[in-house]
């Protein structure tokens, strides 16, 4: 196998992993604003929903593994001309805040929307209202830092 060819597997591979973590966090964004409509008034539905999208982080850490094993071939075929790149510092930096965002603040928060839910204690709903609202700013943050990661890789400069 040549090493355009080799190249070229690596890229759709690269691209399967980022479609794969983008596409699923996009999916997890729109199903936890509609868990808005059930954390006060049917919590066991909230935590019905919440229980559909288990199957996310597995989903996401395949694509991540996916991404980062074709990113390393892909770097280390053009070697410097890419790491030495702004554009490839910058991308770098931000996959680096999606994972810290991902497995830190939305994993965790998730788990703890979870068991505020699972208590069932009215006297939770203002701190799950607001928790509610700070993951949904993360998730936002989190999309639009994909939609960065791939305009930088589209338009190198």
């Amino acid at each position: 196998m040549n090493t355009q060819t080799f190249l070229s597997i690596d890229l759709v591979l690269h691209i399967t992993g980022f479609t794969m973590m983008a596409g699923t966090v996009f999916a997890d964004y729109f199903i936890n604003r509609k868990v808005n409509r059930y954390l006060v008034t049917d919590k066991s539905r909230a935590v019905g929903v919440l229980d559909s999208v288990s199957a996310f982080p597995r989903i996401i850490g395949i694509g991540a593994a996916l991404l980062v094993i074709t990113g390393i071939a892909m770097v280390s075929i053009f070697k410097a001309a890419v790491a030495s790149a702004l554009w490839f510092k910058i991308k770098m930096v931000l996959v680096v805040l999606v994972a810290v965002i991902g497995a830190g603040v939305l994993g965790r928060g998730g788990n703890r929307l979870k068991a505020l839910l699972q208590a069932n204690d009215d006297r939770n709903n203002a701190a799950i209202l607001a928790l509610k609202r700070r993951l949904g700013v993360f998730h936002g943050i989190e999309l639009l830092l994909f939609l960065l990661i791939f305009i930088l890789s589209v338009f190198k400069f």
